[in-house]
């Protein structure tokens, strides 16, 4: 059955997402023709017309960048409320689905338009500036990143595995508070999405107060001790994701149980 709401969760985004994806990389193409004619430099009065329509759509394509990573934001919390605490939430409780795959099918969609959308702006961001001035730079990125890695061996591959565990489950853990915080807000008689943002607050304020009491002066105290910077990166990747697979689960926990034990669906 998770199959199914994951099939129906895309389908329902799809629609927002993929045309905002087009406008975006159409915008980039044509951004890229006004950079590789030198559109922004020309002064003379002939190409002022060129000069308005290049100013523009880079306006258009900063916009639609910005708009992309709230609209993700929007829809996030607008199929969840909707589909689980508004009127389809009669409809989504009495399908024979488990509290689990709702907020399963949700999180996973979610995360993979998250997913979607910073590499589509950083694919756009690519097409814009590519040339052999920028290839050649690449390059020599690219070259610096292997020696790192013929240096360093396992460690450096352990410390990139470890860096892409932590950026996903912090992501899911970004979510899940989200949700966590939705429906502890959805309680409120009133005001209940500014309850909402209120409760995400206060999480915010304990990760932080938690965090600061466990890291607090170890970086410091690390270096001074001379410890090497790539194992003590490790060290502290792996705290962090121990940290982040913490929160994500308590938010998960809570979640699903005011979803079953306090559930007040509008």
């Amino acid at each position: 059955m998770l199959g199914k709401l994951l099939k129906y969760e895309i389908k329902s985004t799809a629609r927002v997402f993929l045309p905002i994806y087009g406008l975006i990389i159409a915008l980039a193409l044509l951004n890229k023709f006004f950079i590789a004619n030198n559109t922004y430099v020309y002064s003379n009065s002939t190409n002022k017309a060129m000069q308005i329509a290049a100013t523009v759509s880079m306006m258009t394509y900063v916009a639609f960048i910005v708009a992309l990573f709230v609209v993700t934001l929007v829809v996030l919390i607008r199929r969840f409320y909707r589909n689980l605490l508004g009127d389809e939430g009669y409809l989504s409780f009495t399908l024979p689905v488990s509290i689990h795959s709702h907020i399963d099918s949700k999180l996973i969609v979610t995360f993979m338009w998250e997913a979607l959308s910073l590499i589509v702006a950083g694919f756009s961001i690519f097409i814009m500036t590519i040339n052999g001035n920028t290839m050649q730079s690449f390059s020599k990125f690219c070259m610096g990143i292997s020696e790192v890695y013929e240096k360093y061996g396992p460690l450096a591959h352990q410390l990139t595995a470890e860096a892409i565990i932590f950026v996903i489950l912090s992501m899911l853990a970004c979510i899940l508070q989200i949700y966590a915080s939705i429906v502890i807000g959805n309680l409120s008689g009133k005001h209940k999405m500014l309850a909402s943002f209120g409760v995400f607050i206060g999480f915010g304020i304990v990760q932080q107060i938690i965090l600061s009491n466990v890291y607090g002066g170890r970086f410091g105290k690390n270096i001074m001790d001379g410890e090497s910077f790539a194992y003590f990166m490790r060290t502290e990747l792996i705290s962090m994701i121990i940290f982040s697979l913490v929160f994500a689960a308590v938010f998960y926990f809570i979640t699903d149980w005011m979803l079953r034990k306090k559930l007040n669906i509008e």
